[in-house]
């Protein structure tokens, strides 16, 4: 009898995530909630830092309820090479395209360091620098900064001494982040959130653990739904 004709398997069963959008869990230290939530855009176009053939430029901030996605550009007269250009490293290139940021109150955060999602809320501010795109000569990273700052200067910190980019300071308006905020909407409000703790495969188990065994009594009431959450000044 041949190993692959020997008559139909049983097959395992594996979680598949789920199909529809689950209400936002929260958690606006791990990353822009971009699924459930369009942020107000701060057309905020300043540069950081300049050499003779490179350029460093905020081109905007994307203000969520409770953070911002800083957008940064890179232009170079010449190729560039090594793309993405900012990124967190276990032992930090102080040569590269760094980039920080000094709140009023004195926190700070920068791309020196690698970044890893917690679970739990923060006890220092996060800056996550995310997959970036663009060409040869252009470069754009949208680097995520939590919590939104007090009212205040916020400190952009750039450094690029590969490109004979000194360190440089730009004050942004942290009181401004905070009144846009307000202007940031939520997508699908309503939207129940999902079962088990957060933890979409544990929750998929469960239920294919249940089609298995057959049907069982009626759902009970839905967990309650989300109330949009709004920055409010300091």
């Amino acid at each position: 009898m041949s190993f692959f004709t020997d008559g139909p398997r049983e097959r395992p069963l594996f979680p598949v995530r789920e199909r529809e959008l689950f209400g936002y869990e929260g958690r606006p230290w791990t990353g822009p909630p971009a699924d459930h939530i369009v942020p107000a855009l701060v057309p905020w176009a300043t540069p950081l830092g300049r050499s003779e053939r490179t350029i460093v430029a905020l081109r905007a901030v994307e203000v969520w309820p409770e953070a911002m996605t800083l957008r940064i550009a890179v232009y170079s007269r010449d190729r560039m090479d090594g793309a993405p250009l900012i990124g967190h490293r276990r032992i930090p290139d102080y040569n590269s395209l760094l980039v920080g940021v000094l709140f009023p109150d004195g926190g700070r955060a920068s791309s020196e360091t690698v970044s890893v999602p917690s679970a739990g809320e923060p006890h220092e501010p996060v800056l996550r620098v995310e997959e970036g795109s663009g060409s040869e000569f252009r470069y754009e990273h949208p680097v995520f900064v939590w919590p939104l700052p007090s009212a205040g200067p916020l400190k952009v910190i750039v450094q690029w001494l590969d490109r004979e980019i000194a360190e440089t300071h730009t004050k942004l308006d942290g009181g401004r982040l905070r009144a846009a905020a307000l202007e940031a909407g939520e997508l699908w409000p309503g939207l129940p959130k999902r079962p088990g703790n957060g933890v979409a495969m544990r929750q998929i188990a469960a239920e294919v653990n249940d089609a298995a065994a057959g049907p069982g009594p009626a759902a009970g009431p839905g967990l309650p739904q989300r109330q949009p959450r709004r920055a409010t000044g300091e």
